[in-house]
């Protein structure tokens, strides 16, 4: 859909410069053609505002899906982080009763 915008509006800009020369040149331009032209920049303007629209909406989305990403994320390493502090602490506990033991005996 950009691509297709980029290429109407080469060409229409194209059109313009034609039809700026002719004017310059003295070559008789209607105002048919001019209204045409007018137009079709209306129509391209409209189009290109669809896309920023859509362009903002699409952003606004995928600002949306990384909050929620990041808030998973954050759960999953919090989960992570308690389970290696658990571990931790049990191996810690471990060796406390291993130095026990070895002090008893």
């Amino acid at each position: 859909m950009c691509v297709n915008s980029e290429a109407r509006f080469l060409e229409l800009m194209q059109r313009i410069g034609t039809l700026e020369t002719n004017t310059r040149a003295g070559a008789d331009t209607t105002a048919i053609g001019f209204l045409l032209v007018l137009n079709e920049l209306a129509e391209l303007r409209a189009e290109i505002a669809n896309q920023r629209t859509e362009v903002r909406q699409d952003s606004a989305a995928l600002g949306d899906e990384l909050g929620g990403l990041r808030w998973h994320m954050h759960d999953h390493f919090t989960a992570l982080h308690r389970e290696n502090l658990n571990w931790l602490i049990t191996l810690q506990r471990l060796i406390n009763l291993a130095r026990q033991e070895a002090t008893h005996n």
